[in-house]
C-alpha cells in the first residue's frame, strides 16, 4: 500500500479520519523511497515523449515561446526564472505508472501524476486551487507552500472549475509548510496553495479524483434507462399544449414528487450502495 508506506510509524486510520478530505497534512522524510520517481533521468525521458504536455511560466512572467522537448531546453528555462511542468507524466514513464497503479488501489479513483520542476527563488504559478486531492512528494530541492482554506468555493468540481478564482475574496488565514527532498504534503481539494522555492526543486503531484455526489447520480442513469416510470414521456410544454401555464406547472410538480420518492427508494436499498462500491473496484479506465 502506498499510503501506509508514505506515513510509516504513523497511524493511517488517524490520516484518513482527521486529514483526508479534510485538513492539510504534512510528513518529513516520508517519501524517501520515491526519489528516484522525480529525478533528473525521469524528466529527461518523459519530455523526450512526442505526446507530453508540459507547460511553462510562474506568477511572475507569462511564457510564450516553445515547449521543451529536451532536458537541455528544460534547464535554460528553468535559469530565466521558469517552472516547468510536465501533465499526466505517469503516461510516459514506467516508475510513475506504477506509482498512479498504487493510489488507485489505495483509493478506487482515477489518479494523474504532474512533475514540477522550478528554479531557486521563484514562486510557481501563484494562488489557486484544485478539484482534486493531491499528495505534493518533494523528491529534489526546497520549496515553501502557502495554504488557505477555500469559502470562495468549497468542494469543486472538475467541469466546474472557473478562470477567474476570485483569490481576493478569500477571508480565512494562510498556513505556511516548507518541504526539503523527502518530505511531502497532503492538500485536500479546493484548499488555495502557492509555491515558492529555496533550493532548485523537483516535486510529484499526484491528484486524486475522489468520487463526489456526481458520480453517485451518474453510476444511477444507465439503471434508470430500464424503468418506465423514468422513459415515461413528459406532458407537452409547447404551443400544441392543451393545458394552461399553472395547469402545466401543477402536472409537472406531481410527476416530479412521484419521481423523487423513486429515486428515494432506490438510494435506500443497500443493493444500490453495494453495486456503487463494485463499480468503483472497476478499473479507472472503465469507470
Amino acid at each position: 500500500m502506498v499510503l501506509a508506506k508514505l506515513l510509516g510509524s504513523v497511524s493511517q486510520a488517524a490520516f484518513m479520519q482527521e486529514h483526508f478530505l479534510r485538513l492539510p497534512f504534512a510528513l518529513v522524510a516520508g517519501c524517501s523511497h520515491l526519489a528516484a520517481c522525480g529525478d533528473w533521468p525521469v524528466v529527461e525521458h518523459v519530455l523526450s515523449s512526442p505526446e507530453a504536455d508540459v507547460i511553462v511560466g510562474s506568477a511572475e512572467q507569462q511564457f510564450e515561446g516553445k515547449t521543451p522537448t529536451s532536458l537541455e531546453e528544460a534547464r535554460h528555462l528553468l535559469s530565466q526564472g521558469l517552472t516547468v511542468g510536465i501533465r499526466h507524466a505517469e503516461k510516459h514513464d514506467v516508475s510513475l505508472a506504477e506509482l498512479a497503479r498504487a493510489f488507485a488501489t489505495d483509493f478506487l479513483a482515477p489518479i494523474d501524476i504532474h512533475l514540477y520542476c522550478t528554479p531557486a527563488g521563484k514562486p510557481g504559478f501563484g494562488w489557486h486551487y484544485d478539484a482534486e486531492d493531491v499528495f505534493v512528494l518533494q523528491t529534489r530541492g526546497k520549496k515553501e507552500w502557502w495554504l488557505r482554506k477555500n469559502t470562495v468555493n468549497p468542494w469543486p468540481l472538475v467541469e466546474t472549475l472557473p478562470r477567474d478564482m476570485k483569490y481576493e475574496r478569500e477571508i480565512m488565514p494562510a498556513m505556511r509548510c516548507l518541504l526539503a527532498a523527502g518530505d511531502w504534503l497532503y492538500i485536500p481539494a479546493g484548499y488555495w496553495h502557492r509555491t515558492e522555492c529555496q533550493e532548485e526543486s523537483i516535486s510529484l503531484s499526484v491528484g486524486i479524483q475522489s468520487p463526489t455526489a456526481m458520480n453517485v447520480f451518474d453510476f444511477l442513469r444507465p439503471q434508470l434507462l430500464d424503468s418506465l416510470r423514468w422513459r415515461q414521456r413528459l406532458p407537452p410544454a409547447g404551443e400544441a399544449s392543451p393545458l394552461a401555464h399553472d395547469e402545466l406547472l401543477a402536472e409537472c410538480q406531481a410527476l416530479f414528487e412521484s419521481l423523487g420518492a423513486d429515486l428515494s427508494k432506490l438510494l435506500a436499498d443497500k443493493r444500490t450502495a453495494e453495486a456503487f462500491l463494485n463499480h468503483l473496484k472497476q478499473p479507472t479506465g472503465d469507470q
